[in-house]
């Protein structure tokens, strides 16, 4: 099975890009999106199975949108500055983990763990 799509949208261009080429060492296919349209559109065109989306590009009612649209994805939100109420207000929207955006061992760990919870239940269906 081909290593699943990792969709970015990040709204500082250094970081996206710092995330990418970290994300590229564990997953072959990484993409960043700098809107939320383009977001959108990158899942759908890659079918990813993860996204990283940071709160101040993209809000949490889309969270919740993208979380009811896209069953088999995993969302890792991010916020340069978390507070508790964004991590629960991102968890209760649907994302599997809120972090800082620079906290890669999280958003690996998150990823990692979402995808073969998905992998797990495509081999039990």
């Amino acid at each position: 099975m081909p290593s699943p799509t990792v969709v970015i949208a990040q709204s500082d261009p250094r970081i996206a890009q710092g995330l990418a080429n970290d994300l590229h060492a564990h997953f072959a296919r990484v993409a960043v999106a700098q809107s939320a349209p383009e977001l959108r559109a990158l899942l759908l065109r890659h079918e990813a199975r993860v996204a990283v989306l940071d709160l101040e590009l993209v809000n949490i009612e889309e969270v919740r949108k993208l979380a009811g649209n896209f069953s088999d994805l995993a969302i890792v939100c991010t916020h340069r500055s978390p507070d508790e109420r964004m991590w629960m207000d991102a968890l209760n929207a649907g994302a599997v983990e809120f972090c800082h955006p620079q906290d890669l061992h999280s958003i690996l760990r998150a990823s990692r763990t979402a995808v073969a919870m998905q992998r797990t239940q495509e081999f039990a269906a």
